[in-house]
């Protein structure tokens, strides 16, 4: 592993989101000028052991130049991760600390990764002109020119003129532990296909990795055709017949298909087709047709779909347009005879509970989370959605309670940020009143009304990045944190403030002194603008009104956090630190703010301190498990600095 070079990329996963993470790597390589390359995790018994050689499909000299074949994963400690820094920097400064020999890797799988203000359509242009030279196996190439010879005169004008559907089915229907959780984001109901397919002209050929599942949506309509009717596929091993499926989708016009699937948007990698992520893309009126009879198929015909895992799965979908359409109650009446199901797929406990809380039936919501979470196999993110239904209900009988401020934020620090809307629904509730999660997280209530959303059910939701901008540090990790990044693009986030935030950045910017703010909300507006800017990396706009907001307010301790923060990404730690020390001091020294202090010592080695602020916040609110999870996030940061070398003298420790 020394040998790997400055960029690396890695994945354990499937092959579409291995061939988009080689792409992106292969990329980078170009653009810098230096070696990269991608670990290619080979296990015979492990989950995927259909990609134990990716000489199966590309040519042998490509794999011995580009991919590191590997039979355990690469030590990445030490190697920053490219996925959160990138959208922070630009490729000049990212050129200067590979020049200084720091080290990177990529787990990208879903997307082109691109830095700051490198425009999104140049990088994918320059991934697809990677993809149109990528050397195939010998024996795959030839497969694949068999393929599009008989495609040719199968298909009216070709793949070119058709529409190719990606349906993915497989474990997640019947799996373990694939079908014990719900998949929305690679799951899409046959309705869905169906209504898609109807508004596209010519052919429409559907890849997928359950033949049966394809045949069972397309009956009945002749022009939707399973790959397996045009091709015998049955000589290739798996690898080469995914490869080849994705090479065939990739010369077709559009791809229709599952949002969260790498497998498709690498078929759109390798060639020009367009994605249409169903169901989120299909035109309104046909999209609520087919969200209607999906529920009405689920109530009135369960019996009618594929596999009990094919209800299941689709049970996601039929339950949110349940709830949005007022019909919560009635789906939740049906799933009341599906003792079976529930057992066999524990997550439809959960959309059972949350049905049941939206009809109002609360005792009833409560029994089902209750037992959906006494089921082992529920998997952690079903977990949290039924804790987020309990704690929902709390919410709303007491939102100024310690229990529910506990329950809040331990949610909020235990889980990507935004993962539910569960969350940003108790988020809107208790936000918006002056108790003790805003006091908890100095959010100012004031801000919240202006920056509330409402999703298909009505609820008022309040997106993570308002009011997490100011505590990425407590989030678990990187992955935790990136959500924050990959929502709406910065300028969408501000443009939530009103003008003043982007009047003052445009004042200061030009050399000149912007007017104090004219309320105290609106020196909020800004405040919280300066944090978001500094989130996305724009480290100069945010320090300027940053300094400008700490010479007109000098008390205000969440200005001093915002510069703490902007200056720890920038490495200026000692100035990061003293800001910090004086945002405490200002406020009181509250717990989030020692738990903050905590975790950036911890970070930086410091033993000694690091445990005293995580003890005196536990002074505050001793029966917090937050607080106690965030002591044992500090505890574990020290014991890997403390491997890394000595932080604090021995003698002080």
């Amino acid at each position: 592993m020394s040998a790997l070079p400055a960029i690396i990329g890695f994945r354990k996963d499937r092959i579409g989101a291995r061939l988009i993470g080689l792409l992106n790597i292969l990329r980078l390589g170009r653009k810098f000028g230096l070696p990269a390359r991608y670990v290619w995790l080979s296990e015979p018994g492990g989950p995927y052991p259909e990609l134990v050689d990716p000489r199966e499909f590309l040519e042998a000299g490509f794999v011995a130049d580009h991919i590191a074949v590997v039979d355990r994963a690469p030590d990445l400690s030490g190697r920053t991760d490219l996925m959160t820094l990138a959208p922070t920097i630009n490729d000049a400064h990212m050129a200067r600390r590979l020049a200084g020999g720091e080290l990177f890797f990529s787990d990208i799988a879903f997307d082109v990764l691109h830095f700051m203000g490198e425009p999104a359509p140049e990088a994918r242009a320059g991934i697809a002109a990677i993809a149109a030279d990528l050397p195939l196996a010998p024996r795959l190439a030839r497969a694949l020119a068999r393929a599009e010879n008989r495609l040719s005169r199968l298909v009216p004008g070709g793949l070119a003129q058709a529409s190719a559907i990606h349906m993915r089915r497989g474990d997640l229907l019947d799996g373990d532990p694939w079908s014990l959780g719900a998949w929305p984001a690679k799951y899409v109901p046959d309705e869905f296909f169906r209504a898609w397919a109807a508004g596209q002209e010519g052919a429409v050929i559907v890849f997928t990795d359950t033949p049966a599942a394809a045949h069972h949506m397309a009956a009945g309509d002749r022009r939707i055709v399973p790959i397996d009717r045009l091709l015998d596929l049955e000589k290739l091993t798996a690898t080469e017949r995914d490869m080849l499926e994705l090479l065939l989708m990739a010369r077709c016009r559009r791809i229709g298909g599952p949002g969260g699937s790498a497998f498709s948007r690498a078929a759109a990698s390798l060639g020009s087709a367009e994605i249409v992520m169903l169901p989120q893309q299909l035109p309104t009126p046909r999209r609520g047709e087919a969200y209607q009879a999906l529920l009405d198929r689920a109530i009135e015909a369960p019996d009618s779909f594929l596999a009990p895992g094919d209800l299941a799965q689709s049970l996601h979908y039929a339950a949110r347009h349940a709830i949005a359409q007022g019909q919560a109650g009635r789906l939740a009446e049906a799933l009341e005879g599906q003792g079976a199901l529930m057992a066999a797929h524990p997550f439809v406990r959960r959309i059972h509970a949350e049905c049941l809380l939206a009809a109002g039936q609360q005792d009833r919501a409560r029994a089902a989370a209750q037992d959906a979470l006494a089921d082992p196999r529920l998997v952690g993110r079903d977990q949290r959605l039924c804790r987020g239904v309990l704690s929902v209900m709390e919410a709303r009988a007491a939102p100024d309670s310690g229990d529910v401020a506990e329950q809040f934020l331990a949610a909020v620090f235990s889980q990507p940020a935004g993962e539910n809307a569960q969350t940003a629904h108790m988020a809107a509730m208790l936000l918006g009143r002056d108790g003790p999660v805003a006091q908890a997280l100095m959010f100012p209530p004031a801000l919240t009304a202006g920056l509330l959303e409402r999703n298909e059910a009505g609820l008022s939701l309040l997106a993570p990045w308002f009011y997490l901008a100011d505590w990425e540090e407590l989030l678990d990790d990187e992955a935790a944190r990136r959500p924050l990044l990959a929502g709406p693009a910065m300028h969408l986030k501000l443009r939530r403030l009103g003008p003043a935030p982007r009047e003052a950045d445009h004042a200061l910017t030009e050399g000149t002194t912007p007017p104090p703010p004219a309320s105290e909300i609106e020196a909020q507006r800004i405040g919280l603008g300066a944090a978001i800017l500094s989130l996305h990396g724009r480290y100069a706009r945010a320090l300027r009104i940053l300094h400008w907001l700490d010479d007109i307010r000098p008390g205000d301790p969440l200005v001093k956090k915002r510069l703490a923060d902007t200056c720890f990404r920038l490495g200026n730690v000692a100035r990061a630190e003293d800001f910090l020390a004086e945002a405490l001091e200002l406020a009181g020294k509250p717990p989030l703010l020692q738990v903050s202090m905590a975790r950036r010592l911890a970070a930086m080695g410091r033993p000694i301190r690091a445990r005293n602020h995580i003890r005196m916040a536990l002074k505050q609110w001793p029966d917090s498990g937050f607080l106690k999870r965030q002591g044992r996030r500090v505890r574990r940061t020290l014991a890997e600095a403390a491997s890394d070398g000595p932080g604090e003298g021995a003698a002080a420790g």
